[in-house]
């Protein structure tokens, strides 16, 4: 039976069933089509290749993986708060409709006549775009899930066998390359990106370049936290816009707008 079609679903149970089948175990990684799994694919390629301990390497990618998942579940709740902004503005036209059919207005009279329906499609529309609009800026931040400082990750497992700077580099961006590790962009492998420079610091200085490439790992990945955790506080802030401009004013076309005029044509 084929892998995809057997009845486990989880990704270990996938995992092994590729690795039972015979296939490569970076290779077996790489097919979860996930970046930690590709990550962990290239590590894992890399340290065969270059003879380096396989046990250091992966745990240095999985503690990067895990401080990941800890930045998304407090980044969750940085986001609970928008999220429920959004909903509860998101319900208050159809709530203040409701509203004032239960105090004995007749706005459904209103939405019939040729005014009104331009009022209920316009609000709706508006309502819809609003709530479009939140979720658009609440998915962005939520995509920009990632580890940064991995190239550094994957240089030190390259060069962890004695390899020189230069051919591990090689082979790193070949690994990038060939498991399609998305959070590792090419150009970083640059003469000018901050990895060369990380090389040429330690053989200008004489100091050991596996020490130094960590704590450059560490920090990028410091610092793409904060401005992971910055983005989703600055939402609370930028969510106001499409409420502002949208939901708001579909409050006012499709709850207050068909109440009041109810109201005054009873009067």
């Amino acid at each position: 039976m084929p892998v995809s079609q057997r009845p486990e679903s989880s990704a270990p149970a996938r995992l092994a069933a590729r690795v039972e089948a015979g296939t490569p175990i970076p290779d077996a990684l790489a097919a979860e089509d996930a970046p930690p799994w590709r990550i962990l694919a290239a590590a894992w390629h890399l340290a065969e290749r270059s003879g380096a301990p396989l046990v250091p390497a992966l745990d240095r990618i999985c503690a990067a993986l895990q401080a990941l998942e800890r930045l998304s579940e407090r980044r969750a709740v940085l986001l609970s708060g928008p999220r429920a902004t959004v909903r509860l503005v998101a319900a208050l036209p159809v709530g203040t409709f409701g509203l004032g059919a239960l105090l004995g207005f007749d706005p459904f009279s209103i939405l019939a006549t040729v005014p009104g329906a331009a009022l209920g499609v316009s609000g709706a529309l508006l309502l819809w775009a609003g709530v479009a609009w939140a979720g658009a800026l609440r998915r962005r931040v939520e995509r920009a899930d990632r580890v940064d400082g991995i190239e550094h990750e994957l240089l030190w497992i390259a060069t962890g066998g004695g390899a020189a700077p230069g051919s591990a580099c090689v082979r790193v961006v070949d690994a990038v390359d060939s498991f399609g590790v998305s959070w590792v962009r090419l150009d970083r492998f640059r003469s000018d990106a901050q990895l060369a420079h990380t090389v040429a610091t330690a053989t200008a200085t004489g100091v050991a370049l596996r020490p130094l490439l960590l704590e450059e790992a560490a920090g990028a990945r410091a610092r793409s936290h904060a401005a992971q955790e910055q983005a989703a506080e600055r939402l609370a802030v930028r969510v106001l816009l499409p409420l502002g401009l949208c939901v708001l004013p579909a409050f006012v076309a499709l709850g207050v707008a068909p109440v009041v005029l109810a109201m005054l044509g009873g009067l």
